[in-house]
């Protein structure tokens, strides 16, 4: 079978490879329901104890040099920064002419912290703190945290430790059940630069709303995912707020033969009286 793999790839074009991998390879994403309701009973969720001990195992093994960086749980062993979310860190670095207080909304562990944490300026002594599910966040002050890296339950509890320079969210909005909501809620805080990653966005009329299944080779899960509408997401997005860049993100949705892009946007508060 490698074999075989191996010869495909030498001899079909990388157009021929990608469809079929679409077509016949795994299916991330399906179903189109009409709420989270409907969506939420057709996933199975997650073991929540599995997940935690394969993430922690991960960032252990980055954390220790075994690995270059880990994303949902899985090992990479070649150093390779997110260049546009990077790009866009030091946008915020240089506007603000010191170390940053991030805020990391839904950072698992500390994913993009220890992928970039030698790549920053300033030794990589910024302020990192994560806000996370509870179980996280046990592990993460148990096994991770110091004086760069801090681990809370709530936005709120985040802020109370200390005012942040930039509201950072990648990957996760979309796996919200009321993002909305939270995006006016988020409004309040008053961050300077708040920094959306990995969203997925279309052009069409309405927000899509699918289930997301995990391969079994990382970890056994599936769970329901909005797919935005552009021109709609960036209008909640900048009620108080211009955009300082958008960009194309890493990551990448394969949806039945079609791929959805994946976009960043840095914005950056408008003065207001």
């Amino acid at each position: 079978m490698k074999f075989l793999r191996k010869t495909l790839r030498l001899v079909l074009p990388s157009c021929v490879r990608r469809f079929l991998r679409l077509a016949f390879g795994w299916r991330w994403f399906r179903g189109n329901y009409r709420t989270w309701a409907e969506a939420r009973a057709m996933a199975s969720g997650y073991d929540d104890r599995v997940i935690v001990a394969q993430v922690l195992a991960a960032t252990q093994a980055v954390r220790a040099g075994r690995a270059a960086f880990e994303r949902d749980g899985v090992l990479f062993s070649t150093p390779s920064p997110d260049a546009p979310l990077f790009e866009a860190l030091l946008v915020v670095r240089q506007k603000i002419g010191r170390p940053l207080r991030v805020l990391d909304f839904g950072g698992a562990l500390g994913t993009t912290y220890w992928r970039h944490r030698h790549h920053l300026p300033d030794g990589g002594h910024w302020q990192w703190d994560i806000v996370e599910q509870p179980s996280f966040v046990a592990v993460g002050r148990e096994w991770l945290a110091d004086s760069c890296l801090r681990f809370f339950e709530t936005v709120e509890e985040a802020e109370r430790n200390g005012a942040h320079d930039l509201f950072l969210c990648s990957g996760v909005l979309q796996y919200l059940e009321n993002p909305c909501a939270l995006l006016e809620e988020w409004r309040g805080f008053r961050w300077h630069f708040q920094l959306f990653n990995n969203l997925p966005l279309h052009r069409k009329r309405l927000d899509r709303l699918r289930v997301q299944h995990v391969p079994p080779e990382i970890y056994r899960a599936s769970y329901p995912v909005w797919f935005f509408n552009r021109e709609q997401m960036l209008e909640r997005m900048t009620r108080d707020y211009g955009v300082v860049r958008e960009f194309a993100s890493e990551a990448v949705w394969p949806v039945r033969l079609g791929r959805y892009a994946s976009t960043g946007v840095l914005l950056e508060r408008m003065c207001t009286r």
